[in-house]
């Protein structure tokens, strides 16, 4: 082998090597930014309160405000899991803060969400494409969806629908949690999450194709 040969074969090989070493260590390093997890105690009590999964609780958090207790969406959904004015009174109400409660506190939001999330899942059956279809959407669209016996197509379709990817996400971030960070949120065998078991590769997968998400947001000047 000539020199010139030797050399662009030791570039190659050492490329192989530096790209590979990027796709598995870049994951680790990025993986709490991408999938961020506060409020642990707070899920944790209120997920275990309301006999809710408490991956699914991060996860709602997670697509609904990314952890941020003062967000606000632009139809006005408030707080860290978003909850409607309207909705927020009648979940004061169920979980006995009425008349005085703060949306914007994570304790507040978090009780209010779990046992949101416990009422649709009981009104579903166990259901979560059901339950988190209602929490984004409301009761009434599922309702009218499952009366017209449309929800199962919708569900397994490529739709479009904000619901329907609403959907897919939670469920994406479910399993996700689950795996990250099973001990921090004491998760023996959740209650919602069936076989979605995810490993390692996939969750790396995850994070390059949100990596990849976030430089094409910027380059499109989003």
């Amino acid at each position: 082998m000539n020199r010139k040969k030797f050399k662009f074969t030791s570039y190659l090989i050492l490329s192989g090597v530096f790209a590979l070493a990027i796709y598995f260590i870049v994951p680790n390093f990025l993986a709490d930014e991408v999938y961020p997890l506060k409020y642990t105690d707070l899920i944790k009590k209120y997920s275990t309160q309301y006999d809710v999964d408490p991956a699914l609780v991060a996860a709602v958090i997670m697509q609904e405000s990314r952890f941020n207790p003062r967000a606000v969406s632009p139809v006005g959904a408030q707080g860290l899991m978003q909850f409607m004015p309207s909705t927020a009174a009648m979940m004061a109400k169920e979980t006995g803060h009425w008349p005085k409660y703060d949306i914007y506190d994570p304790e507040t939001s978090i009780e209010f969400g779990s046992a949101h999330l416990r009422d649709l899942l009981a009104d579903y059956e166990g259901n979560l494409d059901k339950a988190l279809a209602g929490y984004n959407a409301g009761s009434g669209t599922v309702d009218n969806w499952v009366r017209q016996n449309i929800f199962e197509k919708l569900i397994g379709s490529n739709s479009k629908s904000e619901t329907i990817n609403y959907v897919r996400k939670v469920k994406n971030y479910q399993t996700i949690y689950s795996q990250m960070y099973g001990t921090e949120l004491g998760i023996a065998s959740p209650v919602q999450l069936q076989n979605t078991k995810v490993d390692n590769s996939q969750i790396r997968g995850y994070i390059w194709t949100q990596i990849f998400s976030n430089f094409s947001g910027i380059f499109e000047g989003k």
